[in-house]
């Protein structure tokens, strides 16, 4: 092959690259969805045996849609919050930065339910095609949680989420 042919297929695989990374994400203005949150992280404990635990927690995840290719589909996570229970009531609060392939972010605000086996989140604020989204959530809690130190765990799971989001 010489240098010219060279060339033109090197400037056409540029060119298609260029156009396949500028409309990387293409979401409906509305509807339902459904996702998996993979997610691994850590977090530092408090224990008072049965009676209390705590854990501050920090992780980071990968959002796979179902069915795939389904609205936030491929995005990633990062995430902090606090988990308590306390003489058997659970508290759990958070939030979550989730980037899209463009770029785009919006993040998630999340409140545990009483019986600690899920909870509840909206989008507190977004950028680009996320900016002014409403978007009401539910998850269930699927985690497989690792050995660690007394104040110290490991953890890992993908979290079932389902619900209805409305660009604007």
């Amino acid at each position: 092959m010489n240098k010219m042919t060279m060339t033109l297929w090197m400037c056409a695989a540029l060119q298609f690259g260029a156009a396949a990374q500028a409309a990387k994400v293409n979401i409906p203005s509305e509807g339902s969805y459904a996702f998996d949150f993979c997610m691994i992280g850590h977090g530092r404990t408090l224990s008072g045996g049965d009676q209390v635990f705590e854990i501050s927690y920090d992780l980071d995840a990968n959002l796979r849609s179902n069915p795939p290719g389904g609205a936030f589909d491929r995005m990633g996570a990062r995430c902090y919050g606090i988990y308590t229970r306390i003489l058997g009531k659970h508290f759990e609060v958070g939030v979550c930065e989730i980037t899209d392939l463009d770029g785009d972010k919006w993040w998630m605000d999340y409140h545990g339910n009483s019986d600690g086996a899920g909870g509840k989140y909206t989008s507190a604020h977004g950028t680009g095609k996320y900016q002014g989204m409403t978007l009401a959530g539910e998850y269930r809690i699927d985690n497989n949680w690792g050995n660690g130190t007394p104040t110290e765990v490991a953890f890992r799971g993908c979290n079932p989420n389902k619900g209805q989001y409305k660009l604007k």
